[in-house]
C-alpha cells in the first residue's frame, strides 16, 4: 500500500494538541492553574473580609470564582496559540511538502524531501484514529501523521498497520477541551 499526501498547518496542529491532551504534565499544569489560583484569591477575600473589608474581600472571591469558570476556555485558547506559533517557528520546512508513505515487506517507509526512513514493525507502538487523522506512534515517542480523506480504504490501512504489530488506540470522539 502507497499513500502520497502533504500535510498542513492543521495536521501539525492536530498532532500537537492531540500529544499536549495525553500528556500527563499538560494534563496537571493545567489542573492546577485552574484550581490554585482560585483558592488563593479566595483565600485572600476570606483574609479581607476578616479585616473588615467586605466590598474589598468579595471582589478577591468573585475573581476566584470567574478564574475557576473561565480558566478552560483561556487555556484552550492560550495552548492552541502556542502550538499554532511553534509550528510557524519549527515545522515551516515541512508544512505543504509532499510526504510518501508505503506499507511492504513488514515495514513502513517513509520518505519526504529531505529524508527516507524505514521503520521496522518491531518500532510500531500504536496506531491512534483520530475524527480527522490517524496517528502511527513509534516506540520512540514520534509519530507520524496521515489525514483520514488522504486514505482510500481506511479499514485496509488499519488491519496493515496492526498486522505490523501495532495497537490500536480508537480516540474517534476526541476534540481539544
Amino acid at each position: 500500500m502507497k499513500l502520497t499526501y502533504t500535510l498542513g498547518k492543521a495536521d501539525f496542529l492536530e498532532y500537537q494538541l492531540y500529544a499536549s491532551s495525553k500528556s500527563k504534565s499538560h494534563k496537571s499544569r493545567r489542573f492546577r492553574s485552574r484550581i490554585i489560583i482560585p483558592i488563593i484569591y479566595v483565600a485572600l477575600g476570606g483574609y479581607v473580609v476578616s479585616l473588615g473589608n467586605t466590598t474589598e474581600g468579595l471582589m478577591f472571591a468573585g475573581i476566584g470564582v470567574v478564574w475557576f469558570l473561565f480558566y478552560p476556555k483561556y487555556s484552550k485558547w492560550r495552548y492552541k496559540k502556542h502550538f499554532q506559533k511553534h509550528i510557524e517557528e519549527h515545522y515551516q520546512n515541512r508544512i505543504d511538502k509532499t510526504v510518501e508513505l508505503t506499507i511492504e515487506d513488514g515495514s513502513l517507509q517513509t520518505k519526504d524531501f529531505t529524508v527516507e526512513t524505514k521503520v521496522n514493525a518491531s518500532e510500531l507502538k500504536e496506531l491512534i484514529e483520530l475524527p480527522k487523522h490517524v496517528f502511527i506512534r513509534l516506540t520512540t515517542e514520534l509519530a507520524l501523521i496521515v489525514p483520514k480523506q488522504k486514505i482510500k480504504d481506511l479499514e485496509v490501512f488499519k488491519n496493515e498497520i496492526q498486522s505490523l504489530g501495532a495497537t490500536y488506540v480508537d480516540d474517534i470522539q476526541w476534540q481539544w477541551k
